[in-house]
């Protein structure tokens, strides 16, 4: 069911669509902007059936909600709402000025049962300024019942003019035990794989919900946590091999992400002797005797060896050296050495 309720960590946004619906003040443009993930559909689902919805829930000093048993709200939620449209482009690359034409021409029908007509526009950042202009001739003299929701990762993109007609409500990343919580609640996960999903989602709870059935990530949480274990007595050859592998199968972000959280732990569990908040639980007692074994200088050296590699891969440098230099570098800040000039 689509309902206000259940959109996490969104508050502000949600309040404000709220009170719109509450005083009858809805915007005719709205811009979602968020990462994928990030809960930009939800919010749009909810609005419009809130919107739409014959039957509002509105107990005293409650916020409206979607009855969720109207025809509107039936409709709403199978995706068969005929005054809820979503643009499917012709091109999934880009949205393009043929297909906002189609949708303009769409707009000048009257809605079939309700008094708004909700349009929602997923990739709206993918807009061509061509398709952009034309979509300005329906934000400047909108029809009284359309409302337009642009669903955008960034709005960069967007014309001057785009931005100027529309609210734009900026979704932020959920805090972390906010996404942990969820993650067991709603989709049952044990404590540690929750926290390890909540730590890797970046506030995003719909990319915590994709690791978390992502069979390759907890794979790859294992391979990687062998190799850091034994890092100190790996040869040049077997980094080298492991960073192809790597490379080769595109896990090159989920593995720096799990190295930084790993030596994360070691410096939280040296600095603080507190192993209550680290995120490889299940590897506890290994990270004691690690940490007490690494100096703080081997440390901070290993984490800026890491983040060094994040930015080299963000200038589309060859991934599989970058990851084979950065191992070298931790292989080397854990046994509290430099690296041989043989080996770089």
């Amino acid at each position: 069911m689509n309902r206000f309720s259940e959109i996490i960590g969104q508050d502000m946004i949600v309040s404000h669509l709220q009170n719109a619906l509450r005083t009858g003040g809805a915007s005719h443009a709205y811009i979602l902007n968020g990462a994928k993930g990030s809960g930009r559909h939800m919010i749009a689902r909810s609005f419009s059936a809130a919107l739409l919805c014959e039957n509002p829930q509105e107990k005293a000093g409650d916020a409206p909600e979607p009855c969720g048993r109207c025809l509107s709200c039936v409709q709403a939620a199978s995706g068969s709402n005929p005054d809820i449209i979503t643009l499917e482009p012709e091109k999934e690359s880009s949205i393009g000025v043929g297909d906002i034409r189609k949708m303009r021409a769409d707009v000048q029908v009257r809605p079939y049962r309700a008094s708004h007509k909700v349009y929602i526009i997923p990739g709206a950042e993918k807009m061509t300024v061509q398709a952009q202009n034309a979509l300005l001739k329906t934000l400047e003299e909108p029809p009284a019942y359309a409302v337009l929701l642009l669903l955008a990762d960034g709005t960069t993109n967007f014309l001057p003019t785009i931005m100027s007609r529309c609210v734009t409500l900026p979704l932020r990343p959920v805090a972390e035990p906010a996404v942990e919580a969820c993650l067991r609640e709603r989709f049952g996960a044990d404590e540690t794989k929750a926290r390890l999903c909540a730590r890797f989602s970046g506030g995003s709870i719909g990319r915590a919900a994709l690791l978390l059935e992502n069979e390759k990530f907890a794979v790859l949480r294992e391979k990687t946590i062998a190799l850091l274990r034994d890092i100190t007595r790996q040869d040049a050859a077997e980094l080298a091999a492991f960073a192809h592998e790597t490379a080769a199968e595109e896990e090159t972000q989920d593995f720096i992400d799990f190295v930084l959280s790993w030596n994360r732990d070691l410096m939280v569990c040296r600095g603080t002797h507190d192993t209550d908040h680290l995120i490889f639980t299940d590897e506890v007692q290994y990270i004691i005797e690690a940490a007490k074994k690494t100096s703080w200088r081997g440390l901070q050296a290993a984490a800026e060896a890491v983040f060094r590699a994040r930015r080299r891969l963000f200038s589309n440098v060859n991934a599989e050296l970058t990851l084979q230099m950065m191992l070298l570098e931790i292989r080397a800040a854990y046994r509290n050495e430099t690296i041989p000039l043989t080996e770089v």
